[in-house]
């Protein structure tokens, strides 16, 4: 019989020519040596590729994307290949098309990826399709985590060395719209998929006019219109959308189309834009929005949120990276993180730390900003991790206007005695403790008002002056406590100096945003985001692995010649 034909009535066989071809697509510490020869004449010494390749080795195989691909079936490319090309285009900025023309044709390429010389490569289209495994099989996070274990088994990474964590936006993929914009494209967007989906249901159960008004995009220049007019343009959109929404839901109906994900969206959108007035429908105004959270600002990407961060304000995501950053070692980054835009950035410590923690990673002391600190996260960090969180905490907000008002510092607390003393040494006379609506826990105390209304420096310390007593709102003893010393160690210049070492996360980020595109995600989708994510932080590694190997380290923090002259006479 031939061999073919036993393959297809034997399954055993069809698994052992399996597992056979398997076993040959794992042998990825050996180099043709064809290619080895040709490249190291051809290329320039050190080439990126050829040192990593040198250094590193093997870093991925086959076994670890085994879960990802079925059993039976024809043999896919090598997963341990997909995965370095997926690394290797964003570090170049390539597409597929791009990094399959690579593949096939660049040497330095061949050596990294093991191939010979006349290796035809592969089509662009696996490269997508096994982004998808990876995020269908949650294994994105797999490709930083073996590149990092492969360095701590070269002495590049260890316990207890310094991290530093910062963030920045990432922009999503859709274009930006405004309101009117949004809910008509939503509403567009609908009519296509239901167009699809069953087309006789749409021709019996639309209006004519609806054809010529959403056949095309909305945002193309348009007549310019007043206030009035586009609120009523928006509101004659809405109308639209609310009867397509009620022929949907109208009895005898197919219920497939209730729970087609453009409907769903198209629903949400009309809930957050428009409201009912007495049965008529209204356009809601800035004040009447729901929170950016409750939200979508495009119907082609329904995770994307807008946020505003200070002068910034951005459609989309949000990263998370931290390194490690102890002299004479690479500065890898060790975790990556991508998070909705209004995440805040508190809520990521207790994450991150638990991540580094399961990889054996944890740093002894890790340099963050100030909106990642709080006294609760910082004593948690300390009491579950050993990890020291250093970064500026919130000051004392001065109660009086003006600058000698008393603030809380000016005032003694007595724990045990549940009582505060006011700088002219009055005791307060009530102490209780309240829940807010957060959950945090604080405990509040006030001072007499025939007291206060005595006091001669009562102006800087009530507003009212003798209308209300003082009133004190602080945290618990142990949160009080660490915030008070917190506050005057950052005061100190060696605080300062220590402090200096979080500002290489900064340079980070910048070689993100300018080498590898981090800026702009490529695809829809908070997972999707992610992987680009998690791939650009393994580019960034890859390239600073290549640059410590060949002794090309980070300079110094740049002081121009003015400040170095005043330097040097100082």
């Amino acid at each position: 019989m031939h061999f073919s034909m036993m393959m297809l009535c034997n399954p055993e066989i069809a698994q052992a020519f399996y597992q056979f071809h398997m076993l040959l697509q794992s042998q990825v510490n050996h180099v043709p040596p064809d290619t080895a020869r040709i490249a190291r004449a051809a290329l320039r010494d050190p080439n990126p590729y050829l040192q990593l390749r040198d250094f590193l080795g093997s870093v991925f195989d086959d076994e670890m994307f085994a879960n990802l691909f079925p059993e039976r079936g024809q043999p896919a490319a090598a997963p341990w290949r997909l995965a370095l090309v997926t690394i290797m285009q964003f570090a170049e900025g390539l597409s597929d098309r791009e990094a399959s023309e690579a593949v096939r044709t660049r040497i330095d390429w061949k050596y990294l990826l093991g191939l010979e010389l006349i290796d035809p490569g592969f089509h662009y289209s696996i490269l997508s399709r096994f982004r998808d495994r990876l995020i269908d099989g949650h294994a994105e996070m797999q490709l930083l985590e073996r590149l990092l274990d492969k360095c701590k088994l070269l002495g590049l990474l260890r316990a207890g060395s310094d991290a530093r964590t910062d963030s920045t936006h990432i922009l999503s993929s859709v274009r930006k719209l405004n309101r009117n914009e949004l809910v008509g494209e939503t509403l567009r967007a609908a009519f296509n998929v239901l167009s699809n989906v069953d087309p006789r249901w749409v021709m019996a159960n639309m209006d004519g006019s609806w054809y010529l008004k959403y056949a095309r995009r909305f945002g193309y220049p348009r007549e310019i219109l007043s206030q009035e007019a586009l609120e009523a343009s928006a509101e004659e959109i809405g109308r639209d959308g609310t009867a397509l929404l009620e022929n949907i839901w109208r009895e005898g109906a197919p219920e497939y189309l209730r729970s087609l994900p453009a409907v769903q969206t198209l629903r949400q959108c009309w809930i957050a834009q428009f409201w009912m007035d007495n049965g008529v429908l209204r356009w809601r105004h800035a004040g009447n929005l729901p929170p950016a959270p409750n939200r979508i600002d495009s119907p082609y990407d329904t995770e994307a949120r807008y946020c505003v961060k200070r002068s910034t304000e951005w459609v989309g995501y949000k990263i998370h990276l931290t390194e490690m950053c102890s002299p004479g070692s690479p500065h890898l980054i060790t975790n990556v993180e991508t998070t909705n835009a209004h995440s805040p950035d508190a809520a990521h410590v207790a994450r991150c730390q638990d991540e580094l923690a399961s990889r054996g990673l944890l740093p002894s002391r890790q340099f963050v900003d100030g909106s990642y600190m709080g006294s609760q996260i910082a004593l948690e960090s300390r009491r579950l991790h050993n990890v020291e969180l250093i970064g500026p905490v919130k000051q004392n907000w001065h109660h009086a206007q003006v600058e000698s008002g008393f603030d809380l510092s000016a005032f003694k607390i007595d724990w045990d005695g549940q009582f505060a003393i006011c700088p002219q040494g009055k005791k307060s006379t009530g102490w209780w403790s309240a829940t807010g609506h957060t959950g945090r826990v604080s405990v509040h105390t006030k001072f007499s008002r025939s007291d206060c209304a005595k006091c001669s420096v009562n102006q800087l310390c009530t507003k009212n002056g003798t209308k209300n007593p003082r009133k004190l709102a602080f945290l618990p003893r142990e949160e009080h406590e660490w915030l008070a010393s917190s506050r005057i160690e950052q005061r100190t210049p060696e605080w300062k100096q220590l402090y200096n070492r979080r500002a290489g996360i900064e340079s980070t980020i910048s070689q993100g945003v300018r080498s590898v595109g981090m800026r702009r995600s490529r695809y829809r989708g908070l997972s999707k985001t992610h992987l680009q994510s998690v791939a650009v932080a393994c580019a960034i590694n890859l390239q600073r692995l290549s640059d410590f190997w060949a002794g090309d380290l980070p300079a110094p923090t740049r002081v121009s010649a003015f400040a170095s002259l005043g330097q040097r006479i100082t």
